[in-house]
């Protein structure tokens, strides 16, 4: 860079500084990025929306989102106005450590600005809203979104699904899929498990077995669907329609490989033993394990390294 400004005709522009902060900020060197920035305004090249939001976009990437947000506070001190980039840099930052409470505002500032929001930061805002549980929040962004000319996506739908449920209002759940479908999106399985689980914790079992029968006309259940039922009817002391739910699941998950030409191998088994792990389903693991021996398939170190890990574990809280 000395060099440059020291051959005539060759002196470093914004063009110039931009690259090399864009360079420093992907590798890494954040601080050193900032002190070509600090350079730039020594030598009289100023720094333009570009440079700033390499910058911004840097902070963020390596955990400095606090700084982030104040270059950006800078910048507008400064007389240059942040721009749909910025904006969506800092709100995904926010939006990635669940401060929904900044998000907010700065979705509120990019509106203020004239910045048009892409589709992105309206699910992003609306997801961030669901799981904080302000329902309320959550659906007035789902009518801007509509109303800026964008079309709800199958997660952002499902972020609704999931938060009116958690928030006991499950009429609005079931409002958000009868919306889906007339929009052309076909609920999916997290769609109908959230629904599922719902009513499983609310005891309500004849809703939940109704909205997996809803749920088996279009999707094949999976192992969260069967396994939110079965541990519900087995604490309600109710073993026998655990046990044929178990065995459900069994036949629907092997049944729909056979259909698709897909022979269960030890792969199969694993991913299964996977999921029932992450439901916490042991004695149904043990079930499973049964099964694999009866249809001649042997366990691999895979499957022996799940299984004794999860056990480790068990024995650690016992």
């Amino acid at each position: 860079m000395d060099r440059m400004r020291s051959m005539k005709g060759l002196a470093p522009n914004v063009f110039t500084y931009n690259c090399l902060i864009d360079g420093l900020c992907k590798c890494g060197d954040v601080e050193k990025g900032k002190e070509l920035f600090d350079q730039m305004n020594e030598v009289g090249v100023s720094p333009n929306v570009i440079t700033h939001n390499i910058l911004v976009d840097g902070m963020c990437r390596h955990g400095r989102i606090n700084g982030a947000l104040n270059f950006f506070s800078g910048m507008q001190g400064n007389g240059l106005k942040g721009n749909a980039v910025t904006y969506t840099t800092l709100i995904t930052a926010y939006c990635d450590i669940d401060h929904i409470v900044k998000v907010v505002d700065l979705f509120d500032q990019m509106l203020a600005s004239g910045c048009s929001p892409d589709t992105s930061v309206y699910h992003r805002l609306i997801s961030g809203l669901c799981k904080a549980g302000r329902m309320d929040a959550a659906s007035n962004v789902l009518s801007k979104l509509k109303e800026a000319g964008f079309r709800p996506d199958i997660v952002c739908y499902n972020s609704l699904v999931r938060g009116f449920c958690k928030k006991n209002m499950v009429d609005k759940a079931y409002d958000i899929i009868k919306e889906m479908e007339q929009a052309g999106v076909k609920p999916d399985s997290v769609s109908y498990n959230s629904l599922i689980a719902y009513f499983c914790q609310n005891g309500n079992f004849g809703l939940a077995r109704e909205a997996m029968e809803w749920m088996i006309n279009g999707h094949v259940p999976t192992i969260a669907t069967y396994g939110a039922l079965i541990h519900a009817y087995g604490s309600n002391g109710n073993i026998k329609e655990a046990m044929k739910l178990f065995n459900d699941m069994m036949h629907f998950l092997v049944d729909d490989m056979k259909a698709k030409g897909v022979k269960p191998n030890s792969d199969t088994y694993n991913a299964m033993f996977k999921g029932l792990k992450e439901n916490n389903l042991l004695e149904d693991a043990f079930r499973l394990m049964d099964a694999m021996i009866e249809h001649a398939c042997k366990p691999d170190y895979i499957t022996m390294e799940i299984l004794t890990g999860w056990l480790s574990m068990v024995n650690l809280k016992n």
